[in-house]
Order: C-alpha cells, then sequence, then structure tokens
C-alpha cells in the first residue's frame, strides 16, 4: 500500500512539472521557437546538459524572471515532449 501511495505522489508530482513546464514554455518559449527547433536534424542540443544549459541561458536572455524551478520545469517539459534524454 506503501508503494502504490509513494507512486502516486511521484507521478502527480510529475505531471504537475509538466503541466506548469508546458504553462511557462507557451508563455515565454513560442515567440522565438516553434515545435520545429527542438526535433531538427542539426540541433546544438545533444544531451540532459546542453538542454539545461540553454533553457537557461534563454531564461536570462528574455528576463523571464524564472526561479531555478520553473526553468526545470521547463527543461522536463522539453525532455518529455522531444529529446527524450535520461539524465
Amino acid at each position: 500500500m506503501r508503494k502504490i501511495l509513494l507512486l502516486s505522489i511521484l507521478l502527480a508530482g510529475t505531471s504537475f512539472a509538466n503541466e506548469e513546464g508546458g504553462e511557462l514554455h507557451e508563455e515565454s518559449c513560442v515567440r522565438c521557437h516553434d515545435s520545429g527547433m527542438y526535433t531538427r536534424d542539426n540541433s546544438k542540443i545533444q544531451n540532459h546538459f546542453d538542454l539545461r544549459s540553454q533553457v537557461s541561458a534563454c531564461a536570462n536572455n528574455l528576463g523571464t524572471g524564472w526561479f531555478p524551478d520553473e526553468e526545470g520545469s521547463v527543461v522536463d517539459y522539453l525532455n518529455n515532449q522531444y529529446y527524450k534524454f535520461k539524465e
């Protein structure tokens, strides 16, 4: 029973992070990037570290004011939707 409860809590947290990341992405990222940016063959993003670095750089350049956990939510969203990198 404990395992089921723990799994439910973990899944709910992941779902929230994806939802928050998706919303933040919609608000700030789609001004410059459509989904083709994430799926192109010559992508600069080759691993999870590159993805985190790029999201942080974009957030700083745009002055989003995101907190580190919000940047992390966007990274999680992009990774789950497009990149599928292992951390």
